[in-house]
């Protein structure tokens, strides 16, 4: 086995690392083709850069001593004058360190992403991973109105659309809860046939109405206010089970929240990047400062990673 052989399994350990972890994957996703290239060498980089100082840190231990030279019997090395017996051994073991690494790491790090939606769609949105009709999804749950869709068909669909959990492929189709449906007759001005009697978002009863619709089929997309429509329609509609009561608005005294709101997510964003770049310098830590350097590192990677989870969310206030 040649190093140029060892140079490939690093690489596809990157590419695993790469398509694995939600962070590079909703770049993945935005940038296929080559890019993906270039996104898998950067995470070999980052992978033999974790492993370098574990090997330094492991070579202590006679264990992994006679582990690695066992290895090295049963896979067969091609020294020359260009490649040194020792030069291949410790770049053998340094691949073989990023196969468990590639593994692992992407687990570790998606677990903030998994657990807490809003910080997943705040880095693919970083990313430019969420479609418009994603990015309005998540601004009418932000802004506790409903979607609305317009069908090519005239039929009208208002309701909650599927939640966004993490980056996937395929976007042709949407999946809604409605909360009333109608038509838009040939002047595009719309009417509601059908009220759905469903429980808030989470209750088992949504998944009774749950339509999917092909997004080549949607003409347009906007939020709606079921009260605000109903306050134009006359007679007015009963609904049950929906509480359209008016409230009078309150006058707000205090400051636009735009750039707060902005400054929050990017605190967010960068406390969520501290997990890798903690990680990574946690073998390093421990080799300055043995016995309590790598743990302090680690303890604050996982600090980080917890605080970009639990910051607040700043919903803006509904005009």
């Amino acid at each position: 086995m040649t190093s140029l052989v060892l140079l490939a399994v690093l690489l596809a350990a990157g590419w695993y690392f790469y398509r694995h972890w939600r962070y590079t994957r909703f770049e993945a996703l935005h940038h296929p083709g080559h890019p993906q290239y270039f996104g898998a060498a950067l995470c070999a980089v980052y992978l033999f850069a974790v492993a370098a100082p574990l090997h330094t840190l492991a070579g202590a231990d006679d264990t992994y001593g006679k582990a690695l030279r066992a290895l090295e019997q049963l896979v067969p090395l091609q020294t020359g004058e260009h490649q040194k017996p020792a030069n291949l051994s410790l770049h053998l073991a340094l691949t073989l360190l990023t196969l468990p690494l590639a593994a692992l790491l992407p687990i570790l790090f998606n677990i903030p992403l998994i657990r807490t939606r809003s910080l997943a769609q705040l880095v693919a949105m970083r990313h430019g991973a969420i479609d418009q009709l994603e990015s309005l999804a998540i601004k009418c749950e932000k802004e506790g109105t409903l979607c609305g869709l317009s069908l090519d068909n005239g039929k009208f669909y208002a309701g909650f659309l599927e939640e966004f959990t993490g980056p996937r492929l395929g976007k042709d189709w949407v999946a809604m809860t409605p909360v009333a449906s109608g038509y838009r007759d040939e002047k595009s001005a719309l009417s509601l046939t059908t009220f759905y009697d469903i429980q808030p978002p989470g209750q088992r009863s949504q998944e009774v109405f749950k339509v999917v619709i092909s997004t080549k089929e949607i003409v347009s997309a906007q939020s709606f206010d079921l009260a605000l429509y109903q306050e134009f329609q006359s007679p007015q509609i009963e609904l049950e089970g929906i509480s359209l009561e008016d409230e009078e608005p309150e006058l707000s005294t205090t400051a636009p929240r735009g750039s707060s709101s902005s400054s929050l997510e990017k605190i967010r964003y960068y406390l969520y990047l501290g997990l890798p770049a903690l990680v990574l310098a946690a073998p390093y830590a421990a080799i300055l400062k043995p016995g309590t350097g790598g743990w302090w590192c680690l303890l604050f990677a996982g600090l980080s990673a917890k605080l970009a989870e639990a910051l607040p969310i700043q919903k803006k206030t509904p005009p």
